[in-house]
């Protein structure tokens, strides 16, 4: 590492925007944030702290002056111009935007080159729904890219897991090991399952603004080469309940075409499942990290992200992080389901 910086993190106050800010202050660099004072109010000793709205309130932003800007909270243009413009006299822009920023991923391996969805009668400010977050976040990257130009990097991650995950997507796994009985796990051993730990994304984030980079990022994981899929994920899982104390749930191989013949969601009702079958979604788990890896991605073990989630506490019914998953009875029933078809095509 070189010189330290002096960063100004937009956001900062949640899961990645927190780890961003620990792995930024770890290797020694000054920390400003701005944002609206909301999520958070403890910061660590030595962070300077603005306070201010990018949709209206950029005052703060003129009282300083600094090496490098992360931007993790940019959703559409009227996020990402204003804000860009109200700075002045930075090296690096380093702005997380994400592979739903494509135009279609239909095409596993997609790199970075791939074209990125268009924004045709989107408003820059228009509300960010699951439809349009895609092309909200692409016409960002094009809004900063003519504003910006070699100054911007931009990180593209997949799934973003861990710790402090307000979403539970990853989450759900661990959780649901460690509650016991029996588990229903989708029977695809082919797939191939891909995310990215916020600690492991974070600190590379800090080393792409060290090292000067530009130019666009794929970011998510394994980045150490070797296939995960369903059985590396669940047996990690069970074994992390089991080194809190629990004993983990017996998963059951319930077949794709049951699932889906039930309307069960992909990602949605059932996190990181995706049905081998969905052409529109082939290549949602299997983008191209070769660049990303080329300047210094490097991925923790899965169990230790696994620990990570189980080393908080486990959710309770009702938790936000569990709506719109497979509920208990439902569970339950789509594995008598499965278990019922697999005898009598045994008896047949």
């Amino acid at each position: 590492m070189g010189a330290a910086l002096n960063i100004l993190l937009l956001g900062g106050g949640v899961f990645l925007g927190r780890a961003l800010l620990d792995a930024a202050l770890a290797r020694g660099h000054a920390v400003t944030v701005f944002n609206r004072g909301k999520a958070r109010r403890d910061w660590p000793h030595g962070v300077q702290v603005l306070t201010g709205d990018r949709r209206g309130d950029l005052a703060a932003l003129g009282r300083g002056r600094w090496d490098a800007v992360i931007d993790t909270c940019g959703y559409c243009p009227a996020d990402v111009e204003p804000t860009a413009r109200a700075l002045a006299g930075f090296a690096r822009y380093l702005f997380v935007s994400s592979i739903s920023a494509y135009a279609s991923l239909a095409t596993p391996r997609l790199d970075e080159s791939a074209p990125l969805a268009p924004a045709d009668g989107l408003a820059a400010d228009a509300a960010v729904t699951a439809q349009n977050y895609g092309p909200l976040k692409a016409e960002s990257e094009r809004v900063l890219s003519r504003l910006l130009g070699a100054r911007l990097i931009v990180v593209r991650p997949g799934l973003i897991v861990g710790s402090g995950d307000p979403s539970g997507r990853f989450s759900y796994w661990p959780w649901r090991a460690a509650a016991g009985g029996t588990m229903l796990v989708p029977d695809a051993p082919a797939a191939r399952l891909q995310f990215i730990d916020a600690f492991d994304l974070a600190r590379w984030m800090v080393t792409l603004l060290e090292d000067g980079a530009t130019g666009a990022f794929n970011a998510t994981g394994p980045a150490d080469g070797k296939p995960l899929g369903w059985a590396e994920l669940i047996a990690a899982c069970r074994e992390g309940a089991r080194a809190i104390g629990r004993s983990p749930a017996e998963p059951v191989a319930v077949a794709e075409s049951v699932l889906t013949a039930q309307d069960v969601a992909p990602w949605t009702g059932l996190p990181l499942w995706v049905a081998a079958g969905d052409a529109e979604t082939a290549g949602l788990m299997a983008v191209d990290i070769s660049r990303a890896i080329a300047h210094g991605l490097r991925t923790r073990p899965l169990g230790d992200t696994v620990r990570a989630v189980l080393a908080e506490p486990l959710p309770a019914a009702g938790d936000a992080r569990l709506a719109g998953r497979l509920a208990p009875q439902r569970e339950a029933e789509l594995i008598a389901l499965a278990t019922a078809a697999g005898a009598a095509i045994a008896q047949g």
